[in-house]
């Protein structure tokens, strides 16, 4: 299909959505599908355009396999799907769609239609503006006010993080990329909005951009398609700090990753400051497709991994949200303590947890104690638990013991660092019913190691009351079946 045949375009794009019609029914079509054109198509590549974020993101993120494949099925093959979200169409691309037969379907009566920017391009002709690439101003997130230093909780797990994050503020030390990474919800944007606010409140005249991986994604690819990298490159280097959230996201983008491997140089070159944000590590970015060039940018800076919270960091972080929402005479910190403990798969996880408990507070009068916050949380307890992994469980087996994962998977033999493995090796076995290799696999070791230890565990079981307990505290931690009443203190104390 030549891509400026308007005809053969509408043709292909109708086939095209007659497909996601049967796909996925009438009701997904309409809520998701129905604003969709074809906004430019040729070789391996199509590129849909969609009016709507939220659309975009979706698609992007639950939808573009399937896109891909419905193309590839039934119109012809292509390897590559991107998804934008479109403005005021030009008027190169309003001729086309003008020109473009509709379809009205008897079944819900949208309208399918293409914009093919391929077509009639008007090179060299007065009022046909060419594309252009978004300005930053267009994709960047505004910064949130809330997200300061001050109301970032540190501990073990992120003083490093911190400290890196702080050294873009001294003025002898290098310019150079800092890369944090690490689970969701370990506070990596919070430090990146922390970083971008305090750079405006030390630099009032200075400029600072934050940008998510969507956003970046759409001023890139944008860029490319314009022709017009450089006006994006010098609109990104007009800021004294910019800042990249979630580049995991982009694995398998290959067009944007090349794209953002140079603008990453540039802003280097012009001695700016960037900070990027992830959730692996760089070699692990390597091995889900990222430019190895990338990742060596990234690892030759500063990278810092910021490890889950342990539960005194995540008590500390409720106590901040309580005194913030003034309900530090309603909620008691045992209430807290426990809300920390009970819900410990993320940050996110516990500060869930206390929004509940602060709506109750909003709701109805009285003081909530842990008995009160148990019975305020049980639906949200029996909704969380699910099988968790073994990384979690080894994260929880740590903080249970008292010890760091480095310790957990290292090859220290002290006792109060092989009973946590002990303890691991006994919860995925009789919790999340691991195979003893898979188990080994997680410490580090092999399977006959692990078979040792579980008989180990299960001598201790009945004799060691503190073995039992940290037991205990790893399968509260996962969410694994147990009697949350018995966490909750005894009258007679």
């Amino acid at each position: 299909m030549e891509d400026n045949d308007v005809g053969s375009a509408e043709k292909c794009f109708s086939l095209f959505c007659d497909t996601l019609r049967r796909r996925y029914g009438n009701s997904v079509f309409k809520l998701w599908f129905s604003d969709l054109r074809l906004d430019d198509c040729g070789g391996d590549a199509i590129i849909l355009s969609t009016e709507s974020d939220l659309r975009r993101d979706r698609l992007d993120q639950q939808y573009k396999p399937g896109l891909m494949s419905a193309w590839s099925d039934n119109v012809y093959p292509i390897r590559r799907v991107t998804i934008i979200k479109r403005a005021n169409l030009s008027s190169n691309a309003a001729r086309v769609n003008a020109l473009a037969p509709q379809r009205e379907s008897a079944a819900d009566g949208a309208h399918l239609g293409v914009i093919v920017n391929g077509f009639d391009r008007g090179e060299g002709k007065s009022g046909s503006p060419a594309r252009r690439a978004p300005r930053v101003s267009e994709i960047a997130t505004a910064l949130d006010q809330r997200l300061t230093f001050d109301t970032f909780a540190v501990d073990a797990s992120n003083e490093v993080a911190v400290a890196a994050a702080r050294q873009i503020f001294n003025e002898e030390a290098p310019r150079e990329i800092i890369y944090f990474h690490g689970p969701s919800a370990t506070g990596k944007s919070h430090l990146l909005h922390a970083c971008g606010n305090e750079w405006m409140a030390r630099y009032p005249m200075g400029r600072a951009v934050y940008v998510t991986h969507n956003n970046i994604q759409n001023g890139c690819v944008g860029a490319l398609l314009s022709s017009s990298t450089m006006s994006f490159h010098r609109d990104v280097l007009a800021n004294d700090l910019v800042m990249i959230d979630d580049i995991h996201m982009l694995a398998g983008k290959k067009g944007t990753l090349d794209e953002l491997v140079n603008l990453v140089n540039s802003i280097v070159s012009a001695g700016r400051q960037v900070i990027i944000a992830g959730g692996m590590s760089p070699g692990k970015l390597v091995e889900s497709g990222f430019p190895e060039r990338l990742a060596d940018r990234l690892a030759g800076g500063l990278s810092v991994r910021i490890s889950p919270a342990s539960e005194k960091l995540r008590a500390e972080v409720l106590m901040k949200h309580r005194a913030a929402a003034g309900l530090d005479d309603r909620i008691t910190d045992e209430t807290i303590s426990l809300t920390a403990r009970l819900f410990s798969a993320s940050m996110r996880d516990s500060i869930g947890a206390f929004k509940t408990l602060a709506l109750r507070c909003r709701t109805r009068p009285g003081v909530i104690g842990p008995a009160e916050a148990l019975s305020e949380l049980q639906s949200r307890l029996n909704e969380r638990r699910r099988k968790a992994t073994l990384e979690e469980t080894l994260s929880a087996a740590a903080d249970a013991f008292g010890i760091n994962a480095e310790e957990l998977l290292g090859r220290s033999q002290p006792q109060r660092i092989v009973r946590a493995r002990h303890a691991f090796v006994y919860v995925a076995r009789t919790v999340l019913f691991e195979s003893f290799p898979r188990i080994g696999r997680a410490l580090g070791r092999d399977h006959t190691t692990a078979i040792s230890s579980m008989r180990r565990a299960e001598a201790l079981m009945p004799r060691d009351k503190a073995f039992a307990a940290g037991v205990g505290a790893i399968k509260v931690s996962i969410g694994a079946e147990f009697e949350p009443e018995k966490l909750l203190p005894s009258k007679a104390s």
